[in-house]
């Protein structure tokens, strides 16, 4: 294993010298370098700076990246199946078509990335941010989203049933035709978002949910468990209409 510190590398050709498996790329300088249509079996990168570069079709069979700085880097469809990235910004990045199924993407930053029709089957999301994208044409099945931030995106006609979702925040999310059927929300926020009567609750125990606004009262709630303060708040929201205390 070699490691490479504190270097500046702009172009795909010399990345693709240096691979010899198993390298590692400490603190160096990838901005605006054009890694474009690289195979490699093994790379991993700690600490560098990728804002801007270019990593189209990269293809790579253990890829492991941390806290680095991808800020609108390119990535359309790489592969890299199983790959573990933690404390990562990708901002205004571009993911399209990225097959990262089963990987870890724990703990970054994507927001305003652009992930239209990435897989993302099986994937660890734990603790990243997906504020403000639009996560519809994504495949999310089976994904781990414990503390993750979906505030402001869209995650229209996703199933998350049956799952205990923890520390989540759906806060102005677009939840059209999401299956939240049989769902456990242990403190989670659903305030402001954007349900339709396609969109299922039922079953679901929401009282460990921060709702707000009588907007959830579209959606499908048959057998839901909430909290009296819950239903109260609803009921005065949608009809004004006062639910008293008949326990005094």
């Amino acid at each position: 294993m070699t490691i490479y510190e504190g270097l500046r590398i702009a172009d795909g050709d010399t990345l693709f010298d240096m691979l010899n498996g198993g390298d590692v790329f400490r603190n160096c300088d990838f901005d605006g370098a054009d890694l474009a249509d690289i195979e490699a079996d093994s790379l991993r990168i700690e600490g560098c700076t990728l804002r801007r570069a270019n990593l189209t079709n990269l293809v790579c069979h253990e890829l492991r990246i941390s806290d680095s700085d991808l800020e609108e880097a390119r990535m359309e469809k790489i592969e890299a199946h199983e790959a573990v990235i933690t404390g990562c910004g990708f901002t205004s990045a571009k993911l399209t078509n990225a097959q990262l199924n089963l990987s870890k993407l724990t703990d970054c930053d994507l927001s305003g990335a652009d992930l239209d029709r990435s897989n993302l089957f099986g994937a660890d999301l734990r603790g990243s941010r997906f504020r403000g994208i639009d996560l519809s044409t994504a495949k999310l099945d089976g994904v781990k989203v414990e503390r993750a931030d979906f505030s402001m995106a869209s995650l229209r006609g996703h199933s998350f049933a049956n799952q205990t979702l923890s520390g989540v925040n759906f806060t102005e999310c677009d939840l059209d035709g999401c299956d939240f059927t049989g769902v456990v929300f242990e403190d989670c926020r659903l305030s402001g978002a954007f349900v339709s009567e396609y969109t299922k609750f039922d079953g679901a125990d929401l009282r460990g949910a921060l709702i707000s606004g009588q907007h959830i009262m579209k959606a499908s709630l048959t057998g839901a468990t909430m909290l009296p303060s819950q239903v109260s708040a609803l009921v005065f929201d949608g009809f004004g209409v006062i639910v008293a205390d008949d326990t005094k």
